[in-house]
C-alpha cells in the first residue's frame, strides 16, 4: 500500500511538470515567428489549439509531440481524428476546432 502511494506520487509530479511545461513553452514569440504563415494569428488562439488538441486528443491515445509528423501528415492526421473524436465523445470538434488544433501543433512543430 505504502509503495502505491508513493508510486502514484511520484507519477502526479512527473506528469503535473509535463503539464506545465507545455503551458509556460507557449508565447509571443510563437505567435511572432508564425504571422507570415497564418497572419492574424493571436497567442490566444495558439491557446485554444493547445487545449483542443491536450483535452480531446488524449482521450484516445498519449499525446503526440508535434515534431513527429510533417505539416503535411499533421493535415491529414486532424480532420481525421477530428472525425473519431467526434463519433465517439458528446462533444464535437468543429471545422474551426480543428484549424486552430492545426495551427497549434504547426506552430510547435517549427519551434526552435
Amino acid at each position: 500500500m505504502k509503495r502505491s502511494i508513493i508510486l502514484l506520487s511520484i507519477l502526479a509530479f512527473v506528469l503535473g511538470g509535463c503539464f506545465s511545461a507545455k503551458v509556460a513553452g507557449l508565447g509571443n514569440s510563437d505567435v511572432d515567428r508564425m504571422q507570415t504563415k497564418y497572419p492574424g494569428l493571436t497567442l490566444d488562439q495558439l491557446k485554444q489549439g493547445q487545449s483542443l488538441f491536450e483535452s480531446n486528443c488524449a482521450t484516445c491515445h498519449p499525446l503526440k509531440e508535434p515534431k513527429a509528423y510533417t505539416e503535411e501528415a499533421w493535415a491529414q492526421l486532424v480532420p481525421g481524428m477530428s472525425k473519431k473524436v467526434n463519433d465517439n465523445a458528446s462533444n464535437t470538434l468543429s471545422e474551426s476546432d480543428q484549424d486552430l488544433i492545426l495551427k497549434y501543433v504547426i506552430t510547435m512543430k517549427t519551434k526552435p
